[in-house]
């Protein structure tokens, strides 16, 4: 665990949702959803100091685009230094709940996958609905939402996602679910 994680935690845990960053093998098991077969829009909420983002990076083919989306003001520091020499990856210093037109004003209508560790449970109601509206509201049909959650409190969220895939990772702490969502039909 990095000097900053433990800073950032310390600072706020609700917002950064975990007492550790994520496993290696979590984020192996997240990055490996994605495929890089073709260029990709992919955007990752509430990235930390991170962990994912690495792992995305190093599988990403060259035409396509990283956007990263933190809340917390010293992660995004530590995030445009880090990845300062990729000019694939956009690190924004901004909250989930403006993903849409967030998008829109980089050029993208879509996205083709979302990543989120963002600790759902502990969000206030209304906003996490606003979060995961908006993130529906971000995808086509082919488009996936792939988050690591503790509990699966968003397979309840029909309206909006369909679960496409579920994977438990027990070496993290805490032990954790990969859910793979779709965009429900409408």
């Amino acid at each position: 665990m990095s000097l900053l994680f433990f800073k950032r935690v310390l600072a706020n845990p609700l917002r950064v949702g975990y007492v550790v960053p994520s496993s290696p093998f979590l984020t192996r098991k997240t990055a490996r959803r994605i495929d890089f077969s073709q260029p990709r829009v992919v955007v990752e909420l509430g990235p930390g100091e991170g962990c994912h983002t690495r792992q995305i990076v190093k599988r990403m083919n060259p035409e396509s685009r990283l956007i990263l989306f933190e809340l917390d003001e010293e992660f995004a520091i530590h995030l445009r230094k880090s990845f300062a020499h990729d000019s694939r990856v956009t690190v924004l210093h901004t909250d989930a709940q403006h993903l849409p037109e967030t998008l829109k004003e980089l050029g993208h209508t879509h996205c083709d996958y979302i990543i989120s560790g963002l600790p759902f449970l502990v969000i206030e109601e209304q906003t996490r609905n606003k979060i995961l509206k908006n993130i529906a509201a971000a995808m086509r049909e082919d488009s996936r939402f792939i988050t690591y959650q503790v509990s699966d409190q968003l397979c309840g969220h029909k309206h909006l996602f369909e679960l496409a895939g579920r994977e438990y990772c027990p070496l993290n702490i805490p032990p954790i679910n990969v859910f793979e969502f779709k965009k429900a039909a409408a």
